[in-house]
């Protein structure tokens, strides 16, 4: 080999200098990728056995069910899930257009055919009350005129009483005479026993007027105090017996009558009690039992529905709760109470909390998978987000709050669990 051939062979040639920093740069990024490598294996390693975070950690809240309390078509005035309800607010009806009203109308016909009972009774009363008025009045106006007619009686038998005694004493006065011309032998045997005769009658005749005039005034006071004496009639004239029958007919009226109208009352107040039960259950008002969102329409309006179906759903945004699912190493370390950190997925957003339940539950809106250790966790402050007050369904994560602890402790911890149960 030639001078000039060895120096050829030993000169480096441009396009091997010219491919020296390509290589040198394929080696950076090598490196770089290996960095980015074990960086991601080291964030990894520190995330699974140092730093305790749940999966599946979601924003969640109980659910209140609206059922249909019964059976009939449902009609929903609210039907778009997301639809913001206030506590006590009419979301909806249900109807029953077959509800049995047989008992309804039972009633209806009892209490009008009791009605118009005692619109009778009350007629009949009101027309007995007027004939014995008018009785009553006959017989006042007989009584007044038989007083009257007695009044005058006694006076014609006071003047009859004392033409009697006048007749008396004239007879006495003869009867004197005659004794005194008897004894003188001037008048005869029978003369005088005429005269005595005469004496003894007008005297008789006295007697018997005194006691007429008693007798009337016996019937006069008889008369005043309602009571009517003779041969020819009965102690009460036909008039005053009428209205003491009609009496007892209006006393006897008016017990029907208030016992008609007491059963009309009772009629009513069951009428009363059967229109409630009847509108009770042939027409529903549903009502939003608390403040929230429409979750989920299981009836659509105009659906028949069976009492206690369940119609709506309704998002309770005040007891907004994250439920989040962790590994059995990290479960079995956790207490109630445990302090604990969430932020939602894809944001900076973070919110302390606190584990209040250890388990799955079934009344959140998310159901939790059922193999997996399931957890609870309140967080005052996610309710007063804007962002985030009720946005059930959001994701995020939750971190555990292992700050009273070293870092040496928490991996000589994962460790243990992990060797433990491999």
């Amino acid at each position: 080999m030639t001078l000039a051939a060895e120096v050829r062979a030993k000169r480096p040639r441009s396009a091997d200098l010219a491919g020296k920093p390509a290589l040198s740069w394929r080696r950076f990024a090598k490196f770089m990728f290996g960095a980015v490598l074990l960086a991601a294996g080291v964030l990894t390693f520190y995330q699974q056995l140092v730093v305790r975070v749940s999966r599946d950690a979601v924003i969640n809240a109980r659910l209140a069910v609206i059922r249909a309390p019964i059976d009939g078509v449902a009609t929903a005035s609210v039907t778009t899930p997301g639809s913001a309800m206030k506590a006590g607010e009419t979301v909806g009806r249900v109807e029953d257009p077959l509800a049995d009203d047989a008992r309804l109308a039972q009633l209806q016909r009892e209490v009008s055919a009791t009605a118009l009972e005692r619109d009778s009774l009350t007629r009949r009363l009101s027309d007995l009350e007027r004939a014995r008025g008018e009785a009553e009045a006959q017989a006042e106006a007989y009584r007044v005129g038989r007083v009257r007619q007695l009044e005058l009686r006694i006076d014609e038998a006071r003047a009859n009483l004392a033409a009697a005694a006048a007749r008396e004493a004239d007879a006495k006065a003869a009867a004197g005479r005659g004794a005194a011309l008897h004894a003188r032998g001037f008048q005869s045997d029978e003369a005088q026993d005429k005269a005595r005769h005469a004496q003894e009658v007008e005297e008789q005749g006295a007697i018997a007027a005194r006691k007429r005039l008693d007798t009337l005034g016996v019937e006069l006071d008889a008369a005043r105090s309602g009571t009517f004496l003779g041969d020819s009639y009965n102690d009460a004239p036909s008039s005053l017996q009428r209205a003491r029958e009609l009496s007892l007919r209006i006393t006897e009226t008016q017990n029907a009558l208030d016992e008609k109208t007491r059963k009309t009352g009772a009629l009513q107040s069951e009428l009363a009690s059967e229109q409630e039960r009847l509108a009770a259950h042939s027409k529903a008002v549903l009502a939003a039992p608390v403040e929230g969102r429409l979750w989920t329409v299981q009836a659509a309006p105009g659906e028949f529905v069976r009492k206690g179906q369940e119609i709506l759903t309704v998002l309770d945004c005040s007891t907004v709760m994250v439920t989040a699912s962790v590994s059995d190493r990290d479960y079995n370390e956790l207490h109630l109470g445990d302090p604990v950190r969430f932020r939602v997925s894809g944001t900076d957003r973070d919110y302390p909390g606190r584990i209040v339940k250890l388990g799955s539950t079934t009344t959140f809106a998310i159901p939790s998978d059922p193999g997996s250790h399931q957890l609870a966790v309140v967080v005052p402050q996610l309710s007063a987000s804007l962002e985030d007050g009720c946005a059930v369904g959001r994701t995020g994560e939750v971190t555990f709050d292992d700050a009273g602890r070293s870092f040496t402790a928490r991996l000589t911890r994962s460790l243990r669990s992990l060797l433990n149960r491999s």
